[in-house]
C-alpha cells in the first residue's frame, strides 16, 4: 500500500501545473537562445564577407597556446586598414561560399583553429611584415623560456595564404615584404609616363597583366615611337 501511495504520490507531482509551466519555460527559453545564437552566427558570417571582399591577402595564424594579450598585441600593431579576426571554420566556409575569388580558403585554410588575417590593398607590405617579426619576437621568447638543448618551435605558424585566389607559401608571403604601396605605385606610374609609349610597352612586355596588353596597343598608335604615353592617349 506504501508503495502505491508512492507511485501516485509521484504521478500527482509530475503532472502538476507547476511542472507543465516549468517545462514551458524551458522550451521557450530554448528558443530564443537558438534564435540568438543564429542571429550572431549571421552577424559574424556577414562580418566575414565585408573582411573578403576588402582584401586582396588573407591567411589564417595558429593561435593554440598564445595567450588572450598576445593576440591583442598582435591585432593593435596592425595598419588602420588591415584586421584579425577569429571565427569558427564553419562559418569562415560559409562566408567564403558567398564571396567570389575566396574559394581556395576553404578547399584548405578552414582547419584546426585559426586567427584570420585580412589585408588590405594599401597595406600589404606593412602587414606582413608585422606578421613575421610577431612570429620572430614569439618564437625569441620561446627560446629563452625553453631548457637548453631543447629544439624550440615557434608558437605559431601560417595555415593558408590566399591571395587573389591562388594559395601562396610562407616564403612567398614573405617576398610581400617588398611589394609598393598606392602611393608608390602611382608616383612610379607617373615616372614611367613621362617615358615613349614603345619604350614602356617593351620595358614590362613580359608582364601578363591587362596594363601591359593595353600599353601595348597604346604604343602601336605611336608611329615615330617618341611620343610619351600621355601624349599617345590624348592624341
Amino acid at each position: 500500500m506504501a508503495l502505491r501511495g508512492q507511485r501516485s504520490q509521484f504521478a500527482g507531482a509530475s503532472c502538476s501545473p507547476k511542472a507543465f509551466t516549468s517545462v514551458r519555460v524551458q522550451r521557450a527559453s530554448l528558443q530564443v537562445t537558438n534564435a540568438i545564437t543564429r542571429q550572431k552566427k549571421e552577424q559574424v558570417v556577414s562580418t566575414l564577407k565585408e573582411k573578403l571582399e576588402g582584401s586582396v591577402i588573407v591567411f589564417g595564424m595558429r593561435f593554440r597556446g598564445l595567450s588572450v594579450p598576445t593576440i591583442q598585441k598582435f591585432r593593435k600593431g596592425l595598419p588602420p586598414n588591415s584586421s584579425v579576426y577569429v571565427a569558427k571554420n564553419s562559418l569562415m566556409k560559409v562566408a567564403v561560399s558567398q564571396t567570389k575569388g575566396w574559394e581556395s580558403l576553404a578547399e584548405k585554410g578552414c582547419e584546426g583553429e585559426n586567427a584570420w588575417v585580412f589585408v588590405s590593398e594599401d597595406e600589404i607590405a606593412d602587414t606582413v611584415k608585422h606578421y613575421f617579426k610577431f612570429e620572430e619576437d614569439l618564437l625569441t621568447e620561446a627560446k629563452k623560456q625553453a631548457a637548453k638543448n631543447v629544439e624550440v618551435k615557434c608558437p605559431t605558424e601560417l595555415s593558408c595564404v590566399v591571395m587573389s585566389g591562388k594559395y601562396l607559401t610562407p616564403a612567398e608571403l614573405k617576398r610581400c615584404e617588398n611589394l609598393p604601396t598606392k602611393a608608390q605605385l602611382y608616383a612610379t606610374i607617373a615616372r614611367l609616363a613621362k617615358q615613349p609609349a614603345q619604350k614602356l610597352a617593351t620595358g614590362i612586355k613580359a608582364v601578363p597583366t591587362k596594363l601591359a596588353v593595353a600599353l601595348k596597343k597604346v604604343s602601336e598608335l605611336d608611329d615615330d615611337k617618341t611620343k610619351t604615353l600621355a601624349q599617345v592617349v590624348k592624341a
